[in-house]
């Protein structure tokens, strides 16, 4: 079965403000013959916990309705924990549908819109990932694209902000967003796309407070994005990034922040869908994600319930924490820290054929490439050699901005 965008909108957005009382709308709901503990009982797990609509509303969007999943805890559970959701995957297993199928033929699809012809998005729901405490603010940001915009995971997604560029009198330039979802979307009925978006803000030394007239206009856009907002977006694009084919060959991934983006697609493709995908997979998949304090990690619930779900695969979670860890020398615990520690591992399987993936700010790769550059020398190996063969093999993927 396959949805349209005209199945997306429960009720016209003018009626959205007449239903904000959340305790009236449910009262509306469980009047209708299907009640909620009916439509509950089909819910997908769908969003990453993070809520797609104020909790109780099912105005703008119902999973029940456009998902096609089965099995998992109700969608009210899922709105009202938010980033204390206890993941559906530990104790129920999906079942497979067509909308888990349909989308498994589509190569590597080319751009269905170019930025200079944008098509027309609507925000679904966001949601804070990390906690109060942690430096920033990282949103998770569920998008409703049109119908016939699809992707596949390791591919990104342009959005082109509202307004002119104050500097050059035209519209703005777009911004360019790893994609978080796997091609089905985080309600699996293949419409959708998630992004994880760093909110950039300027602080002035001077002051210590943010200036505003320096904040990214894109990035602060999608942060604030409310239920409805429509947005233009461009894509896909990207061929980098992308999975390997054989699906007994292990993957190494190396993410800094947000730079988790094309990783979380790629496990939740291999660990979580219910897609050939998964099953295929014999393999053994690495992350290692770098983040400053404990309550900035992205999506740890997410990777614990895949570690415990049955797979043909195995997944191994290294975080690195900088600012609570230390390495071997007594100082920051840095990616490139871990990576050089687990040397002889992460050399063993490179030389076997496994992939290597690195996202994140482009400031990363300096440390990461010197301390790889060490690793080899210290195992008598030419490091420029090596690193041309990984890149002769397309073992050895970078996506750094």
């Amino acid at each position: 079965m396959k949805f349209t965008s005209s199945t997306c909108l429960l009720f016209s957005l003018p009626l959205l403000s007449a239903f904000q009382n959340v305790n009236s709308f449910q009262a509306i709901q469980t009047s209708t013959p299907q009640t909620l503990t009916e439509l509950s009982a089909s819910v997908p797990a769908a969003g990453g916990g993070i809520p797609m609509v104020p909790a109780g509303d099912r105005l703008l969007f119902d999973p029940a309705q456009e998902g096609m999943l089965g099995g998992t805890p109700s969608l009210d559970d899922r709105l009202t924990s938010g980033l204390d959701y206890e993941h559906g995957y530990l104790k129920a297993t999906l079942a497979v549908k067509d909308a888990q199928a349909w989308l498994e033929d589509l190569g590597v699809p080319g751009p269905f819109a170019k930025a200079s012809q944008p098509v027309t998005a609507t925000v679904l729901g966001r949601g804070k990932l990390i906690a109060d405490e942690a430096p920033g603010d990282i949103q998770h940001v569920v998008i409703k694209l049109p119908e016939g915009f699809h992707y596949v995971e390791g591919q990104s997604l342009s959005v082109i902000p509202p307004g002119i560029d104050s500097k050059t009198a035209k519209p703005h330039k777009p911004r360019l967003y790893s994609i978080a979802s796997t091609r089905y979307g985080d309600v699996l009925d293949g419409s959708t796309v998630s992004l994880c978006v760093r909110r950039a803000e300027y602080f002035d030394p001077a002051t210590g407070l943010v200036d505003p007239s320096k904040k990214g206009v894109c990035s602060n856009f999608l942060c604030d994005a409310q239920p409805g907002t429509t947005l233009q977006v461009a894509g896909p694009v990207g061929k980098t990034m992308l999975l390997p084919e054989d699906p007994t060959t292990d993957i190494i991934m190396v993410a800094t922040g947000t730079g988790i983006a094309p990783f979380r697609s790629f496990l939740h493709r291999l660990f979580v869908e219910e897609t050939i995908a998964r099953h295929q997979f014999q393999a053994r998949a690495w992350l290692v994600l770098g983040v400053p304090v404990t309550g900035g990690l992205l999506y740890p619930q997410e990777f614990a319930a895949m570690q415990q779900t049955p797979s043909a695969g195995s997944l191994e979670v290294t975080y690195a924490i900088s600012r609570e860890m230390q390495n071997k020398q007594g100082g920051k615990l840095y990616v490139q820290d871990v990576l050089a520690e687990r040397a002889d591992d992460l050399m063993d399987r490179l030389d076997n054929g496994a992939h290597i993936y690195f996202c994140g700010l482009k400031g990363m790769m300096p440390g990461i490439l010197e301390a790889l550059e060490q690793v080899a020398i210290n195992k008598g190996l030419d490091w420029g050699t090596k690193l041309k063969e990984y890149k002769a093999n397309k073992q050895w993927h970078v996506e750094v901005y």
